[in-house]
């Protein structure tokens, strides 16, 4: 955001100078202005907004010839940040400034302008179009609240779009005075964000870019309030940071994903399995020591999943893919679980409303083989087609020779957003079941060795599948980086975690 000066800081400023004995220049344009000390050699200009306070001070300093003005063109004004060695500032006058400054006021709004005035009926359609929160965009402060301590200051301001004076900020002589009162081109703001459209950088702000910001945030506003009428669901995030890079998004995306599916969500979110340390998987026993640091973490989401649980459970996950299959084994089935997939392209949580959904088709198995065996290989390669000699050591010669078979579950064009909407995940999510399903029922396979290139919504949804109790033994693989092959992270069997294999920790319960 562009700083500047309010009224009270500037005469503070402004006073500081004439203490000093220091000559001020005031750079206008319009309804902008600058200031700079004029013996300063850096030449700095600051954006100010002069108002009563610093109108007295800027008279008193013209009194004592201490202060001077320079007039440039708007455009001149808007990329303006320092002095231009061109500018040849002229002495002010005490009236010159006082009338330059009553004029700025009523070309600002501040006074009675030639528009009508903002009847009650607008301003309380403006302050319910905004829900109370200021309307630019990325604020959202509440100003239905005034503090105590206010001792009469303006919190909040009900703002027009196009001035409700032609020669107000973004005025036109056809509009102002039609649109003064007219609920769409008013903006309740706080008081920063009123400055910097009409003081500080009026330039930056234009009447496309002010109507853009108005309307999403009603529509944003009317979607909250749609959404007291919503069931309610409870969102848990899976989140680990991978490649040493943060991984954190605000509460508000999950709402949006949630709204946009029809849900409103609970004001408490759950943070299951978080993992914030380097990324060291190239280390030996990396899992082993992974699974001594995610114990206690593990064992909260089993019992924290364990209790009576209403309304349907919203999934946001990006983890290590066999944390999330772990995940998805311990959230199970039993209840309504709602999975968000993360877009990279898009950086939303929320489906992509303008996709269509994948034909029926592009997810597809291929390998499965009625004949009895006691393990089987699956790599799910919806991100990325894997290549044999990617496969673990123990595993590899096996899988070359045909003594193990190897099931695939595939598309034709995999890449990181192949899963953009709801309908997709299911897509692949039924292909999933009814592989690990044969395998299972008519292969009869007591082990399974997984290894997913895959969304992270599809991972965790793999999880779900394993039925607790039930499924095969299922072992989970890993793969730091793309010099090495993949390697053992765990194996989820019926009710518990188990190392991978020469680690010396012992299993962890998940029943």
């Amino acid at each position: 955001m562009i700083a500047g000066l309010d009224d009270v800081a500037l005469a503070k400023w402004l006073t500081q100078q004439k203490r000093d004995g220091n000559e001020v220049v005031l750079v206008r344009a319009g309804t902008t202005c600058k200031v700079y000390e004029k013996a300063d050699t850096r030449g700095v200009l600051l954006c100010v907004d002069p108002e009563g306070k610093a109108k007295k001070v800027f008279k008193a300093l013209a009194g004592q010839e201490l202060l001077f003005v320079v007039d440039i063109s708007t455009s001149e004004m808007a990329g303006a940040t320092a002095v231009d060695d061109a500018w040849r500032p002229e002495k002010a006058s005490a009236s010159g400034i006082e009338q330059f400054l009553e004029q700025r006021k009523a070309h600002l709004g501040r006074v009675t302008g030639r528009g009508d005035p903002i009847s009650s009926p607008t301003a309380n359609q403006v302050w319910a179009d905004a829900g109370g929160c200021c309307m630019f965009e990325g604020c959202g402060k509440d100003l239905s609240i005034v503090p105590l301590y206010n001792k009469g200051a303006r919190i909040a301001y009900l703002a027009h779009i196009i001035a409700s004076d032609p020669e107000g900020p973004r005025g036109t002589q056809a509009e102002s005075h039609d649109l003064s009162n007219c609920a769409e081109n008013i903006m309740l703001m706080c008081d920063a964000h009123h400055r910097l459209i009409d003081s500080f950088a009026p330039e930056l702000f234009d009447a496309t870019r002010l109507r853009e910001m108005r309307r999403a945030h009603t529509a944003k506003v009317r979607s909250y309030r749609a959404a007291m009428q919503y069931p309610e669901a409870q969102a848990m995030t899976l989140f680990a940071d991978l490649g040493n890079i943060p991984t954190h998004f605000p509460d508000s995306e999950f709402m949006d994903a949630l709204l946009a599916e029809g849900f409103s969500m609970h004001p408490e979110v759950k943070r299951h399995l978080i993992y914030q340390h380097r990324d060291e998987r190239t280390s030996p026993d990396f899992w082993g020591n992974y699974l001594r640091e995610m114990e206690l973490p593990i064992r909260n989401m089993v019992q924290d999943l364990s209790r009576p649980q209403t309304g349907a459970l919203a999934v946001f996950p990006v983890h290590h893919t066999p944390t999330l299959v772990l995940a998805g084994r311990i959230v199970g089935e039993a209840r309504k679980v709602i999975v968000f997939q993360r877009s990279r392209k898009r950086q939303s949580w929320q489906w992509n409303p303008i996709d269509t959904p994948h034909p029926a088709g592009t997810f597809k198995a291929d390998g499965l083989m009625d004949k009895l065996v006691d393990e089987v290989v699956i790599t799910v390669e919806l991100t990325a087609h894997l290549d044999e000699h990617a496969l673990p050591e123990g595993l590899v010669s096996g899988v070359i020779s045909g003594e193990i078979p190897r099931v695939r579950l595939l598309t034709d064009t995999p890449n990181n957003e192949c899963i953009q909407r709801k309908e997709d995940l299911a897509q692949a999510i039924d292909v999933a079941r009814i592989a690990i399903n044969f395998i299972q029922d008519k292969m009869c396979a007591k082990r399974i060795h997984l290894i997913a290139l895959c969304p992270a919504s599809v991972s965790f949804s793999i999880g779900q599948l394993m039925q607790a109790g039930h499924h095969a033994a299922f072992t989970l693989y890993d793969r730091p980086n793309g010099e090495q092959p993949f390697n053992e992270a765990f194996t989820i069997n019926g009710y518990s975690v188990v190392p991978p294999a020469g680690s010396a920790h012992p299993s962890i319960s998940i029943r």
